[in-house]
């Protein structure tokens, strides 16, 4: 079991209320799953991505990652999980502006000392059809680009599990279609994805749909 957390509780305070992003959620991902978590706004999918991507602790509850309990962990040492267990693909691709395709992908093993930084980023960029384009700016590349380099940047650590915030969401439907191409070969190759999307047609693409309203998971069954 690569994810499993266990009543799970994450509660905000704006102004005089509180809002209860994360009410009791329990769910287990399985190695080399490809799942979706669907909702409206504000049903706590992102919230739930956060909290297994270890960028925010829970109130309460359990959260094993890889049987490993980081649920009450420090945030030196969840950003250590972070950078070498979890890759993320968001939205808004999340680039540095003046810096190439291939500077953008080297960037987390740069900063972890690896030499073989750049070699391991070509590597990337080429299993997502970018070789070509790797010396460009994220300003001359085009969404479904952009959202390449991010793709190749956040399998460059070799994940246990990759991450996805509405990955297509800046995006045409055709680029849209590519990218979740991409994604299917990623998890026929062994890779787990989590995705959260708000489409359907994303949601189509996946395994398996988990679906939230107000904090909490109301199904969470295979796709037919």
């Amino acid at each position: 079991m690569i994810i499993r957390t266990r009543n799970i509780f994450k509660t905000y305070v704006i102004g005089d209320s509180q809002v209860h992003a994360l009410d009791d959620v329990s769910v287990d991902v399985e190695e080399g799953e490809m799942v979706a978590v669907i909702g409206a706004s504000g049903s706590g999918k992102s919230t739930l991505m956060n909290m297994l991507g270890c960028l925010d602790k829970p109130d309460s509850g359990i959260y094993l990652l890889n049987d490993y309990d980081v649920s009450k962990l420090p945030k030196n040492k969840l950003a250590e999980i972070r950078n070498k267990r979890i890759g993320f693909v968001f939205q808004s691709f999340s680039l540095i502006p003046r810096t190439s395709a291939l500077e953008n992908v080297e960037l987390p093993l740069l900063y972890a000392g690896r030499r073989d930084a750049k070699e391991r980023a070509i590597e990337k960029l080429e299993s997502v059809g970018l070789k070509k384009r790797m010396r460009h700016m994220p300003n001359q590349l085009s969404g479904g680009e952009r959202q390449r380099v991010a793709i190749a940047r956040a399998l460059i650590t070799n994940p246990s599990i990759i991450l996805a915030d509405e990955p297509t969401g800046n995006l045409d439907s055709r680029t849209s279609e590519e990218i979740l191409d991409i994604f299917k070969g990623l998890n026929e190759n062994g890779m787990t994805m989590l995705i959260v999307t708000h489409e359907d047609e994303v949601a189509r693409k996946c395994k398996r749909v988990i679906q939230m309203k107000d904090g909490k998971i109301l199904s969470d069954g295979m796709n037919q």
